[in-house]
Formats: C-alpha cells, structure tokens, sequence
C-alpha cells in the first residue's frame, strides 16, 4: 500500500474531520476532508496501489479515499509525494 503526503488546511465540520491537501504535478492543489484518524502521525493519507503510471513524468494515477472538493476521487500525483505504508512513520 502507498500513503500520499498531505498537509493540514484546517479542521472540518465534525470534530473528527480534517481538511487536507496536496499539490498535483500541473499545479493544481487538490482539497478533500477527511477522519483524523485516516491520516497517519507524518501526515500522510493512504490511498493504496496506484492504478496507473507515467514512467516518463514519473506520475502514479491514485485513488484517494474520499472525494475531492473538484469532484475527483482520481488524481495524477508525483512520484515523490508518495511512500510505501512500511515506511511511513
């Protein structure tokens, strides 16, 4: 499995929620909320394997857990922003 590296926007709604987000490789920030819990204590979010590659751009194709606040549950994200989940802290 893969974590994706997010960051704390702010809280959600309900005291379990928290808004996070992530840059795409075009430069779009991409937000979504999400349950506290989901994210592990280095800010990261799991989002499983990806479901396809750029090799040349070095791009992973993910699915993220919930929706994102464009409507996506989709998104290209640099291979750099993503971890394998046995080596995030």
């Amino acid at each position: 499995m893969l974590r994706l590296k997010v960051r704390r926007i702010r809280d959600g709604l309900h005291p379990n929620e928290v808004v996070v987000g992530f840059d795409t490789p075009d430069g779009t920030q991409e937000t979504l909320v999400v349950d506290r819990r989901s994210l592990g204590s280095d800010d990261t979010l799991r989002v499983g394997y990806p479901v396809g590659s750029d090799q040349a751009n070095r791009r992973l194709l993910v699915e993220l857990p919930r929706e994102t606040m464009r409507g996506q549950w989709r998104v290209w994200v640099s291979g750099d922003s993503v971890v394998k989940e046995d080596e995030a802290a």
